[in-house]
């Protein structure tokens, strides 16, 4: 296995993959040694892919081995690791019976060379809300996903992880635990990955926005089919967050920021309140008109430069427009069914 940069990951770093994903399998962590693995997780953008990889030679090699022409594959796997084990550990298997550190990490290699990742059977389950419409869904694991309005969500389970798609608006997730299938959102090309945390993520025009609110994730970009299945995948770039940090990415240029955010207030919208604090008009608006049945637009570029702030009702967009343009030099008309905001200085063709 390499990294992106081309330095070949080190032995010892494959070797603790493979004893986490053992112990993990084999019992419940203790709260001490569920704290040095989110820990060993935190400490290295590769660790997370490498215990994935030991995930997938773990619970899959029965699954692939159905694949077309992967048998004789499966096969050299199998020997290799049992080669490994006799090289590594002469006395009787230990660990319950399962292979040697070593061996899962050699036959981990071959697999992902050879055989990929194995696609989802069926189509995902898809979520949506509609203007003004907020949802909660509790999935199979016991995750809980809140969808904010005109928002959707679509959800893939595998054997060996949870893979999940915004396609739009915003949602927050709240994790179940489980370490053998890691939690996966995809948005904006980027992916947010844990195994049992509170976190939301944002669609915006321009951004994608991942705020934490417990646990850990790792932001990272969003890899291609090609990319999942390659080692090298192992060694993708990514930001750790902690609790009450965003991170904040331009879909334009990939740029990304991480910011503090104040929890309580970001999750107004739960309770049907939109919070803002010194929040560009333009997003705002964006934002409002998850819940607006006649849309608002900017008619001019100065009118979005205006800063917003202040707690509004999602459900009455009719107060946000009141209020914005009671407070800036600003002027609503109706055109093409929208609510269209001016600079008061500007023209504006009126209908």
């Amino acid at each position: 296995m390499t990294s992106g940069g081309g330095d070949r990951i080190p032995h010892a770093m494959e070797e603790e993959a493979a004893e986490w994903c053992w112990r993990i399998a084999d019992r419940s962590l203790s709260e001490d040694e569920q704290k040095a693995f989110d820990a060993w997780v935190r400490a290295d953008t590769r660790h997370q892919h490498l215990f994935d990889d030991m995930v997938a030679v773990w619970k899959g090699t029965d699954t692939i081995a159905e694949m077309p022409g992967f048998l004789s594959l499966r096969a050299k796997a199998l020997t290799t690791m049992e080669n490994a084990r006799a090289r590594n550990d002469p006395e009787p298997v230990a660990h319950g019976g399962r292979w040697h550190a070593g061996a899962w990490a050699t036959a981990a290699a071959l697999i992902l060379v050879v055989g990929g990742v194995w696609s989802v059977s069926g189509g995902p389950d898809v979520y949506d809300t509609g203007i003004g419409e907020r949802r909660v869904v509790r999935l199979d694991d016991g995750s809980r996903i809140s969808l904010d309005a005109s928002s959707q969500v679509s959800v893939a389970y595998s054997g060996d992880r949870r893979s999940l798609i915004l396609d739009r608006g915003r949602a927050k997730f709240e994790v179940a635990k489980d370490p053998l299938r890691p939690f996966t959102v995809t948005a904006g090309k980027r992916a947010v990955v844990a195994t049992g945390t509170a976190f939301s993520v944002e669609l915006l025009h321009d951004e994608m926005r991942v705020l934490l609110y417990e646990g850990a994730v790792a932001v990272i970009p969003q890899p291609s089919s090609r990319a999942i299945a390659s080692p090298e995948a192992a060694g993708t770039p990514g930001r750790q967050l902690t609790p009450g940090q965003e991170l904040v990415a331009d879909l334009s240029s990939g740029a990304t920021k991480v910011v503090h955010a104040e929890v309580g207030r970001s999750l107004s919208w739960e309770g049907g309140r939109l919070d803002f604090v010194d929040e560009p008009l333009e997003s705002a608006i964006e934002r409002i008109n998850r819940y607006a049945d006649t849309p608002i637009a900017l008619g001019d570029a100065a009118a979005g430069d205006h800063l917003v702030n202040g707690v509004f009702d999602a459900g009455d967009p009719g107060s946000f427009v009141k209020g914005v343009t009671s407070l800036f030099p600003l002027a609503a008309r109706r055109a093409n069914g929208k609510i269209v905001l001016v600079s008061t200085d500007s023209s504006f063709p009126q209908k």
